[in-house]
């Protein structure tokens, strides 16, 4: 399950994920082939998928979104092996009727704007009769993957969003989310911590995989006691087999990755696997003796600290049957619940995660001074001489808007997603200033914080009010 990628503004947000919050889904085979054959496939039927106003790029994604816009302008149904020659094995969702149909009954479709890069990108499309959608497609352009979908969110187009023009209107604007959100904004210039703002529940939160921050921390300190190197291979299996966000679990077993390649994913695109086999790596204690000298003001709430792969089990395996005796369990009982846990791949269905697990503490918890205490931390690692790789691997996808990438002149960026949960820690330069700012929102219902924008429009707000202040 994946929310990996949503399209905010035109550029990727990398958001944790550990469940779907897209609208449709697709059951997909197992297959592939190159992107000539995607490409030969899209010349075949995308007579009226673009029309001549909006260019979609020959990029691998491009292809992918000319061949979906066609498929959406027909009424052939799609066959199994036309769905594995685009759809990657782990794509979360599903395009079968009643809801594909749903999509095919609007048309014809008119594309009215496209944005994107080689990976990810988002196209408008809108008719007379069906409305107006975005729909944003991630892919894989790792070289394994053949340019196949990995994720997709086809979403209701909304009106262009007015960013609050005070800290005034933000707090407005964040207390009128439909979900409790905090957001909060740190000066962190030369170590101190100025709050320049600060509304919402500030008391640990279910907070995704911005957990991952203090396994990059606990990698960083193996790095500098010398019992890991950045260059040091290590090896997929299908015991640290997770499932999306990522790409790795796809990976053959056996396969070698770069200490730092595997951190690298772990971070830009939230690759559980990735996460998995560095808390192996680096031990599971190793990661929970890193929470309180990054600055974590109750450790207690992440120990025993639970793999990606074990909150996938945990929370929605055998229909969430663990649930009521993690919540319940002592500390002793928890790490025998997860030392129980069926190792091999992970195999939950898309239909199992319907429901929350962050209520019966399946989750990660953190407060925003801890994210910002942790980000803080980290940038110290950095100017060390064995921390110095972790700079550059917060900084992959600082997911930032068009407007904030060109002012800041650093971004790092960590993001997290469950059913029901959202979060984004960011640290940001401009010169000789530093901010952070964090975000947070659950809700006992999903469909609270199903539309990402919704709570990461006002971080865009945040850092348009924080370049305004420092200007003027």
């Amino acid at each position: 399950m994946n929310l990996e990628h949503t399209r905010r503004k035109g550029r990727p947000l990398a958001l944790v994920a550990l469940a779907s919050a897209a609208v449709f889904a697709l059951a997909a085979c197992t297959s592939g082939t190159d992107s000539a054959q995607t490409s030969e496939n899209s010349t075949k039927t995308s007579p009226t998928a673009a029309p001549a106003t909006v260019t979609i790029p020959d990029s691998s994604v491009g292809k992918q979104i000319t061949w979906l816009l066609s498929a959406f302008n027909t009424s052939t149904p799609l066959t199994q092996e036309e769905i594995a020659e685009h759809f990657g094995p782990t794509a979360p969702v599903i395009l079968t009727p009643p809801d594909f149909d749903s999509i095919r009954a609007g048309q014809p479709w008119t594309t009215v704007n496209y944005r994107g890069g080689d990976s990810d990108g988002t196209v408008s499309i809108t008719s007379t009769t069906g409305g107006a959608f975005d729909v944003n497609v991630v892919v894989d352009v790792d070289g394994n993957g053949n340019g196949l979908i990995l994720g997709m969110a086809i979403t209701p187009t909304k009106d262009v969003h007015v960013p609050a023009a005070s800290w005034q209107e933000l707090e407005a604007a964040v207390k009128a989310l439909p979900a409790p959100t905090n957001l909060t904004v740190t000066e962190v210039t030369e170590g101190k911590n100025a709050e320049v703002f600060n509304v919402g529940d500030t008391s640990p939160q279910p907070t995704g995989s911005t957990i991952k921050l203090y396994v990059l921390g606990a990698v960083a300190r193996a790095v500098q006691n010398g019992t890991l190197s950045w260059d040091q291979k290590l090896t997929i299996t299908d015991d640290l087999k997770s499932m999306p966000g990522g790409t790795m679990q796809d990976l053959p077993s056996g396969t070698e990755v770069t200490v730092r390649d595997t951190a690298g994913k772990m971070i830009s695109i939230s690759d559980n696997t990735a996460t998995d086999m560095l808390i192996a790596a680096v031990g599971r204690e190793q990661v929970e003796a890193e929470f309180a000298p990054m600055g974590m003001a109750n450790p207690s709430l992440n120990i025993p600290l639970k793999p990606t792969r074990a909150l996938f089990q945990l929370g929605w395996g055998d229909q969430g049957a663990q649930r009521i005796a993690w919540r319940d369990g002592t500390p002793d009982e928890r790490r025998a619940i997860l030392a129980a846990l069926p190792d091999g791949l992970v195999d939950i269905p898309a239909s199992a995660f319907t429901t929350p697990a962050w209520p019966f503490d399946i989750d990660w918890f953190a407060s925003p001074a801890d994210l910002r205490a942790a980000l803080v931390t980290l940038q110290e690692k950095a100017k060390t001489e064995s921390g110095a790789p972790v700079r550059d691997i917060l900084a992959e996808d600082p997911a930032l808007s068009d407007e904030s990438a060109k002012w800041f002149t650093y971004g790092g960026f960590k993001g997290g997603s469950s059913i029901g949960v959202l979060a984004g820690a960011y640290y940001v330069e401009q010169d000789d200033r530093a901010w952070v700012v964090t975000m947070q929102t659950h809700g006992d219902d999903a469909a609270l914080v199903a539309d990402p924008a919704l709570y990461f429009d006002p971080v865009d707000d945040a850092m348009l009010l924080i370049q305004t202040d420092a200007t003027s």
